[in-house]
């Protein structure tokens, strides 16, 4: 009886976090659809749709993504006691901060403004400023999250091993498409299209983040079934019938 109920209670945390991400990437389609319109024809004419607009609607929408993953990591923090749920809601506080501060475009303006130099790959000096103050944050971030690792229990470990995936499709969107939007050659159609995929891509990563952490506070902790483990395992699964189809060649 107690299987049934907990097996219950897992499906409804399931569809009710299913639920939940729906409705955030439906909005996240919604202001990238906003962003088309504003950007392509006269109505609504409204800078604050755009999605590169600081403190503009999408961005707002982005910064209370953030600041409920930071909660929910601080409400495990406190109900499972571990360093692991902290140091990530530390490392989304920096998302947060960086995000409603542009703290790395203001070390971006410093260092235009005190360096003269030429970056290689037609990148602008602000760039390499903000490169290098994402660089310096993530060495200080990844100690903070080496330091939840290594005392964390097998679960805390598949979970930060979950995060860092996201977090890398994260950078993806948000450091790869901006850095091509500088260095390749675009007209105002491919500026349009690489700005809709950096901003909608962190837009959809943020969404999915969430979801998956609202799932970790619904679901009791365990070391069974996480992303990377389902994705590792459809990998496998994929490989094997294609390892079985391969000819065995006998030696004589």
């Amino acid at each position: 009886m107690n299987n049934n109920n907990n097996r219950l209670a897992h499906d409804c945390s399931a569809h009710a976090v299913l639920l939940l991400v729906v409705m955030l990437v439906l909005a996240d389609v919604g202001f990238v659809t906003l962003h088309l319109i504003n950007s392509l024809t006269p109505f609504p004419d409204d800078p604050l749709f755009s999605l590169e607009k600081d403190r503009g609607y999408p961005e707002v929408y982005q910064y209370l993504k953030w600041f409920w993953i930071v909660l929910l990591f601080g409400y495990l923090a406190l109900l499972r006691r571990s360093p692991t749920y902290l140091a990530w809601a530390l490392v989304f506080t920096y998302f947060l901060a960086d995000d409603a501060l542009a703290l790395h475009e203001r070390v971006g303006a410093l260092f235009a403004a005190h360096l003269d130099i030429a970056p290689p790959f037609g990148l602008r000096v602000e760039d390499i400023g903000e490169l290098a103050a994402s660089a310096a944050m993530g060495v200080l971030l990844l100690a903070l999250v080496c330091w939840g690792y290594l005392t964390g229990r097998p679960a805390l470990k598949k979970i930060s091993h979950d995060t860092l995936l996201l977090i890398g499709a994260l950078v993806f969107f948000g450091v790869g498409f901006d850095m091509a939007h500088v260095i390749l050659p675009l007209g105002a159609a491919g500026h349009l299209l690489f700005g809709v995929l950096e901003d909608g891509g962190e837009m959809l990563v943020a969404s999915a983040t969430l979801g998956y952490v609202l799932m970790l506070g619904l679901r009791p902790e365990t070391d069974k079934a996480y992303l990377v483990d389902y994705l590792r395992a459809r990998w496998t699964n994929r490989r094997r019938p294609q390892q079985q189809l391969r000819p065995v060649t006998s030696g004589r």
